[in-house]
């Protein structure tokens, strides 16, 4: 068992740490969590914080905590390293980085390293072993309008990574959208490692959906038209969804509080048990779990005032 530090992102939302928690949780349910001060998680667990750092959206950094002289000279020697420090308020000077390296046969590269020590100044110090170049996920390439197929009612990359990863599916399993739109969930949960389905009641979505794919060179398990609530696919691993609402998600006639009730009615019967369905809707939709569904987590995300976004996770008993 190792100890890692997340260095969450700045947002004002319970969503990088849930997401961080979710990471960990998925390789290894057993991890221990400590949220020592803002912005800081620290975590016990046998997960490869590398791995969670290639997946994860909203953080700043992942990596091996080292919390006394620097054991690491056998996995660095040769290699090309930086010094990087983030600032959090503490109020106490940055140490000199020849201290931290001294001592370490490695070539300092700023620009493109193979490894980061990262020093976080908080209330106190912290220093981790980081990868950047594997946390770089070139979210403004994979932007809704940098797509072949564009639409309104799309969302970003990083809160749709967010979104899949806290589905906590692993790699080779297999993920469903049952609402697609463009493809957006669809897009970061295949970055992440899993066989993608996506799906919409849409013919134009789901032409709008292939015709991402394709752009990304990607290659999902299938593109279908269909009802949501009468789906083909038949057991999934994990879901993601965005519900449709507002002037620019087709609804097809039906108002958002059925959409939710039947999505809570039908959705889950695809899940295995123990596995999880990531919902996001407006806040004044409420969803309340039925006996076969447990409620584990709830987050908001305020957009405007007339519109704050809730993401509601659920596992299947």
């Amino acid at each position: 068992m190792t100890r890692s530090l997340v260095l969450l992102s700045g947002e004002r939302t319970s969503v990088p740490e849930a997401e961080a928690r979710a990471l960990f949780l998925t390789y290894d349910p057993e991890s221990r969590f400590e949220s020592p001060e803002k912005r800081i998680l620290l975590v016990d667990s046998l997960a490869d914080p590398f791995v969670i750092g290639s997946r994860v959206a909203f953080s700043r950094r992942v990596g091996l905590l080292i919390e006394g002289p620097p054991d690491v000279r056998s996995q660095l020697c040769g290699k090309r390293v930086r010094f990087r420090d983030f600032d959090l308020g503490g109020g106490r000077p940055c140490p000199d980085p020849e201290s931290i390296l001294r001592g370490v046969d490695v070539k300092v590269d700023l620009v493109n390293p193979d490894f980061e020590f990262t020093l976080v100044r908080g209330k106190k110090d912290y220093l981790a072993l980081t990868r950047p170049r594997e946390m770089s996920q070139a979210w403004s390439l994979r932007r809704p309008r940098a797509r072949a197929f564009f639409h309104p009612s799309a969302i970003f990359p990083k809160l749709a990574r967010a979104l899949v990863n806290l589905s906590r599916f692993r790699e080779g399993e297999v993920f469903l959208d049952p609402f697609s739109g463009t493809g957006s969930l669809g897009i970061e949960a295949f970055e992440a490692g899993a066989k993608v389905v996506a799906s919409d009641q849409v013919a134009k979505m789901t032409r709008g959906s292939l015709s991402n794919m394709r752009f990304f060179g990607q290659m999902w398990l299938g593109v279908i038209r269909a009802d949501a609530f009468s789906h083909p696919v038949r057991q999934v691993d994990a879901i993601a969804t965005d519900l449709p609402y507002g002037r620019a998600s087709s609804t097809r006639g039906s108002q958002p509080e059925d959409i939710v009730r039947k999505a809570i009615e039908t959705l889950p019967l695809l899940l295995r048990k123990g596995s999880r369905m990531v919902l996001m809707h407006p806040q004044t939709l409420k969803i309340e779990a039925p006996a076969d569904l447990a409620l584990e987590e709830e987050h908001h995300l305020y957009v405007h005032k007339l519109l704050t976004r809730t993401i509601t996770v659920l596992r299947r008993k």
